[in-house]
């Protein structure tokens, strides 16, 4: 690639994250920038916005590789053509450009060209936008504009016309996968994959994603103070707090559902007041954080360490190559749904009750979950079905 850029996060003294995108000197890029500021800024995470911010340097370097002056063409109103968008833009933006492995796709898949056209083309409308707002009013101009925005919008969202797949949504585990995981995660396993400091937290990390269904980002925002573990019922309380000045993590975790409070098996209670009364106390400077999970460091543990934990149970045991944190989170939904209708409730109902365990806004997060579920259902009434006929004499030996 020609071109470089680079993306980097600001942390503000009031816990504000804000990722600007840098060329290759190290200079702003203002007119991307400017665009994430005023536009996305108000309404999308940090993550969200360090993705976004990556497409449109892919968008940067595309015009800097082809000489393009896509800057000039945006803020003064005159857009592209649609030729320019499915012969140029489209093509680029299928383009892998992670190509560290030895063997690399040369193109990514039809949805990541989905969200990178849409990132892209709400850039450009944008800027569009904003030129028709500096125009006199009544000028004739106004008007042009509002028909190439109109043949922009029609280029983008026309530009991919391959069928998407259906998103393929993380699997829970089985019954017999989840008894043994926990019994490997288990401190006292003997098939413990972890160094002995850090098994009980990391078994407690497992633990709680497998039993609460909590993101990563929520299991680490959560603070000491969050375990209300003295109640007749024992509860977490997960609480959104974005742009935590406490936090001094870059990369912050968020809680991207709403806030709720969780309740927590005694069993549970009890492993939660263990590690934070005695194995937390000896982590060097843990006393100065209110966060509940740390590095041997002392500092919160980032979203990257979490996934290294579950990587480092696939090292040992190569069975569990594909566990992942939402795998977990999966498998927590799919067994609350099972449970609720075990215990009478009707599937509207326990629609509702996952709405608020889990933090959905709406009813379309629930959906994925429910398939998940339908689907282990009928893996298991059909492999019962085949089972059934298998114990049968089927080749007419023994008719």
């Amino acid at each position: 690639m020609p071109a470089r850029f680079h993306i980097v996060t600001v942390l503000h003294a009031g816990g504000e994250r804000l990722p600007i995108l840098l060329d290759v000197h190290r200079q702003p890029i203002s007119w991307i920038n400017t665009y994430l500021i005023k536009r996305l800024r108000p309404r999308l995470s940090v993550s969200s916005l360090v993705k976004t911010l990556y497409v449109l340097g892919y968008l940067w370097v595309w015009a800097s590789t082809e000489d393009f002056p896509l800057e000039a063409r945006l803020v003064s109103g005159e857009g592209l053509t649609q030729d320019e968008i499915v012969s140029q833009i489209y093509p680029w933006l299928r383009r892998n450009f992670q190509m560290a492995r030895k063997v690399g796709k040369l193109v990514v898949s039809p949805s990541t060209v989905t969200f990178r056209l849409n990132v892209v083309s709400q850039c450009v409308i944008w800027h569009l936008e904003c030129a028709m707002s500096a125009m006199p009013m009544g000028s004739p101009e106004i008007r042009d504009t509002r028909a190439r925005l109109a043949l922009i919008e029609h280029g983008f969202a026309n530009a991919a016309r391959a069928r998407l797949p259906s998103a393929v949504h993380a699997a829970p585990l089985s019954d017999d996968r989840l008894q043994r995981l926990l019994l490997i995660c288990h401190p006292d396993s003997c098939d413990n994959p972890w160094k002995t400091p850090y098994r009980q937290r990391n078994f407690l990390i497992v633990l709680m994603m497998v039993t609460l269904g909590v993101r990563r980002g929520e299991l680490l925002k959560l603070r000491v103070s969050d375990c209300h573990l003295a109640h007749a019922i024992p509860e977490i309380h997960v609480e959104r707090s974005p742009d935590d000045p406490a936090d001094p993590r870059i990369n912050e975790p968020q809680v991207k559902t709403e806030s709720r409070h969780l309740p927590c098996d005694g069993s549970l209670a009890r492993y939660l007041n263990e590690y934070i009364c005695r194995t937390r106390r000896t982590i060097r400077g843990a006393s100065r954080s209110p966060f509940l999970f740390l590095s041997r460091s002392g500092q919160p543990m980032s979203l990257a360490r979490v996934n290294g934990v579950l990587d480092q149970i696939a090292v040992v045991h190569p069975e569990f190559d594909d566990l992942h944190p939402h795998s977990l989170r999966s498998t927590c939904a799919t067994n609350f749904r099972a449970a609720g209708l075990r215990n009478g409730l009707d599937e509207e109902r326990v629609d509702k009750d996952m709405m608020y365990f889990f933090g959905w806004r709406s009813a379309d997060s629930v959906k994925p979950y429910i398939d998940a579920a339908i689907r282990r259902e009928s893996y298991e009434i059909s492999l019962s079905y085949q089972a059934s006929l298998f114990g049968r004499s089927m080749d007419g030996r023994h008719a």
